[in-house]
């Protein structure tokens, strides 16, 4: 399969990258700057993730979008991810991409009322304004036609190795009381969603398990 890659070189979209062309895939990284670092197998195309024009001909003759993108900075970038979704969304009539496959969090919109209580206040006090970019960006892409699939991680690690559920959030009964998912889980749950077609039009829960 042929990935566009929005966040290619941030911590979840590196292994992506990696796992994708490892598997065979093709990748086209879309990134701010032409110098950035990316696996030198994959292809680099430099411009706005937000401007529906770049993504639309960055997009064309590729299967699926992806999206790990997460601002540095919510201070300066408040709306990037919003801003993003917005873009993918009408890029996909120019480019025929309709497939998109986007890293939100757990703790994000309807899934807030599965987190626990000292879950919830985290995601309602110190994460809020990340969290409320996220919420908006979800809204809009639910309300539109693309084929979209939306992962849900608990809070991002680096371990290696873990294995991990994935699970509807309508289907999510139990979780711990402050979820945990690697990043290596992230980008392998996206690959496979991407590739076999899963969790079309759904929301996703992904947690490493022990």
């Amino acid at each position: 399969m042929k990935f566009l890659v929005l966040g290619a070189t941030g911590r979840t979209g590196v292994p992506f990258v990696k796992k994708a062309l490892d598997q065979g895939h093709q990748v086209t990284a879309l990134v701010r700057r032409p110098d950035a670092t990316v696996d030198p197998r994959a292809q680099i195309v430099s411009g706005d993730v937000t401007d529906a024009a770049v993504i639309a001909t960055a997009a064309r003759g590729h299967d699926v979008v992806i999206s790990t993108l997460g601002a540095n900075s919510v201070r300066k970038t408040p709306t990037l991810v919003t801003d993003t979704v917005r873009a993918v969304i009408a890029s996909a009539k120019r480019s025929g991409v309709d497939r998109f496959v986007i890293v939100s969090a757990f703790g994000v919109g309807d899934s807030l009322a599965k987190a626990s209580f000292l879950a919830a206040l985290i995601f309602r006090t110190v994460l809020r304004k990340k969290y409320a970019d996220k919420a908006a960006s979800d809204v809009l892409l639910m309300a539109s036609d693309l084929r979209w699939t939306l992962a849900y991680p608990g809070a991002l690690n680096d371990r290696s190795g873990i294995s991990y559920a994935a699970v509807a959030l309508e289907d999510v009964t139990k979780l711990p009381i402050i979820p945990s998912t690697s990043r290596a889980s992230v980008a392998d749950f996206l690959l496979h969603s991407a590739v076999e077609d899963t969790f079309i039009r759904q929301i996703a829960v992904v947690t490493d398990t022990k």
